[in-house]
């Protein structure tokens, strides 16, 4: 029994000390966890010098406890230092924590605690950063994501706006402002708003189009306290049909996949964007059938009603003397896009010479307009001349006045389509707000409450997605500095970086919402197979396009990273076309939890933001 007891204790004490020392390997990990957390938060807040909850030495705090809880593993005596210095301009946070672990079998042996050690130490050096954010505002952006783990259920738009608000804050570490960075925007879903910021450059850069963006409509007052007239969306610049896969090459022609900007060298002007303002669900195809000739409540006219809730535009005597812009006396009237879609849907009710008292379409001064013997050809501007009688259009009486002429900034805030909606008060209504060129000096709180806060919206009802229009839009604005100019502080050059999140693929279709000839895109309508030999090749080519405009931007000098944010995507095709263009920095996100994390996981890097030790 004496050996027994002999070798019973240190036997004890062996095991004990293995079990000890475990405890200190978990403790010494935690502590580590807890320091690297908090040095790289304290270097994001590094300007912040405050003592409030985003001030550098709180954020240290909330990031160290949030690893190393107080008491882990019976932990004591726990001292947390964070240091702050600047060296040649490099902000360096350094953050050390020590700590006693009380021993449990090993004090059998005469040892009690075991003092515990860890110091991290985080590097952030500012040096010029131009950055471009081109953000999805397509209508899929108010569908609900999964449930987070806090029970909280956001929206595509919610939960993006949340994630772009914390990359910003990332980016200028905590202060309000910072001179060495230099931020943009482009929002997009069909089509893009940077038709002012070209014609402020050249005028030369955007065609007229009478009637919309054309010096009559301009008598009447600009956007937004005229409607009617232009916003400034623009459709695709001119382009070939059916580009191949040689990425690396653009076809001659192509204008909608390289540098260079509308009107400049030879470089063809770019077209407004235009949509009718008025929500029709067929358009006249050039063969009206006997069971809708005539017929003003048949669903071929219907204009109220087919979407419920849907408010549309009501015509006022200026918008009148638009649509009849032909006799004012005014050279090209007659080629005003209003009279052009007003002629095409409403041709149709003209049956018979005895029943047209409900015709909107009738020969100059009234009449008959037979539409077997009489037409007008809009491309060559000749034909027999029309005149609309707007008032005689098919449930005029229940068109609405327009009450938004921006977009909803609470546009996806919510799932339920009526609530979140972006009213179409004209031919703009499924344009977005005006892309914001790369500029330094801005406050932190303009990017935030402004930009993302009110500028940037789920555009509901939407026509569909072209990730190409954002892209091309987001490259030029952010590399085309000696047309869309910045000041750079330094002399040094700057990094740069396009940003590019979206929720879906490309997605169009030749009968959007179930209706044949209604899709308008960057590209113009989708039943003009603008861009390919078949309208069904639209989608292939767009996705093309993008391959090559991210093409063109890779060969840049300087050429800017580029991360995409892909959320939900799930389509195989889409994927492709992202990893081609920003192979090894695609994210791939499903929640709200990811979508923040990759926002983070960029702007932390773009910052060069890292642990030295």
């Amino acid at each position: 029994m004496p050996i027994l007891a002999a070798f019973t204790i240190p036997a004890i004490g062996a095991i004990g000390s293995g079990i000890d020392a475990a405890r200190i390997y978990m403790t010494k990990s935690q502590l580590q966890a807890g320091v690297d957390a908090a040095a790289l938060a304290g270097a994001r807040a590094f300007a912040v010098t405050d003592t409030s909850a985003k001030g550098r030495s709180k954020q240290v705090e909330a990031y160290f406890f949030g690893n190393f809880p107080l008491g882990y593993m019976h932990s004591q005596n726990l001292q947390v230092t964070p240091t702050f210095t600047t060296d040649k301009g490099i902000n360096i946070t350094t953050v050390e924590a020590t700590a006693d672990l009380p021993l449990t079998f090993m004090s059998v042996l005469g040892f009690d605690k075991q003092p515990v050690r860890a110091v991290a130490r985080a590097e952030l050096q500012p040096r010029p950063l131009e950055v471009m954010v081109v953000l999805d505002n397509t209508g899929s952006m108010k569908d609900n994501l999964p449930r987070g783990a806090n029970g909280v259920v956001k929206t595509r738009m919610t939960a993006t706006k949340d994630a772009a608000k914390s990359f910003v804050e990332i980016l200028y570490q905590g202060a309000e402002t910072r001179k060495e960075l230099a931020l943009g925007f482009v929002m997009y879903d069909i089509t893009v708003n940077v038709g002012h910021l070209l014609t402020k450059w050249r005028s030369s850069s955007v065609r007229t189009l009478p009637g919309f963006n054309d010096s009559y409509m301009q008598s009447f007052g600009s956007w937004p306290s005229n409607p009617m007239a232009w916003k400034g969306c623009v459709l695709a610049d001119d382009s070939v049909k059916d580009i191949n896969t040689n990425y690396s090459t653009p076809e001659t022609g192509a204008w909608d996949v390289v540098r260079s900007l509308p009107g400049e060298n030879n470089h063809p002007p770019v077209t407004p964007y235009f949509i009718p303002p008025f929500w029709v669900p067929k358009m006249q195809a050039g063969n009206v059938t006997a069971d809708k000739t005539g017929d003003p409540t048949h669903e071929y006219y219907q204009v109220a009603n087919v979407e419920p809730g849907f408010n549309l535009y009501k015509i006022t005597d200026m918008d009148a003397s638009v649509i009849n812009y032909a006799f004012n006396n005014i050279p090209a009237l007659s080629s005003s896009p209003y009279r052009r879609w007003m002629y095409h849907y409403y041709l149709g009710l003209n049956d018979t010479a005895s029943n047209n008292a409900n015709d909107v379409i009738t020969l100059k001064g009234g009449g008959f307009y037979d539409p077997k013997v009489y037409s007008w050809n809009f491309t060559t501007q000749s034909g027999t001349p029309f005149e609309v009688h707007y008032d005689r259009i098919p449930n005029f009486g229940a068109w609405k006045p327009a009450t938004a002429y921006t977009i909803n900034p609470k546009g996806g805030s919510t799932n339920n389509g009526s609530q979140n909606k972006t009213e179409p008060p004209s031919p703009n209504w499924q344009c977005p707000e005006e892309a914001e060129p790369i500029a330094y000096g801005k406050s932190k709180s303009y990017w935030v409450d402004t930009v993302i806060g009110q500028k940037n919206g789920a555009i509901y009802p939407a026509n569909g997605t072209l990730h190409h229009a954002g892209l091309l839009w987001g490259y030029r604005l952010l590399v085309r500095d000696d047309v869309f100019t910045r000041s750079n502080p330094t002399n040094e050059e700057a990094k740069r970086a396009l940003v590019f999140m979206t929720d879906g693929e490309t997605a169009l279709g030749a009968s959007q919402n179930g209706f044949t000839d209604r899709t308008f895109t960057f590209y113009g309508n989708y039943a003009d197979a603008p861009i390919s030999a078949s309208a069904g090749g639209l989608t292939t080519q767009s996705e093309r396009r993008f391959s090559k405009t991210c093409a063109s931007l890779q060969a840049e000098t300087n050429a800017p990273k580029v991360y995409i944010i892909a959320l939900t995507t799930t389509n195989a095709n889409t994927l492709a076309m992202f990893e081609r263009c920003a192979p090894g920095r695609v994210y791939r996100t499903s929640d709200t939890a990811s979508l923040k994390s990759a926002f983070d996981d960029i702007a932390t890097e773009l910052v060069d933001l890292h642990l030295t030790k």
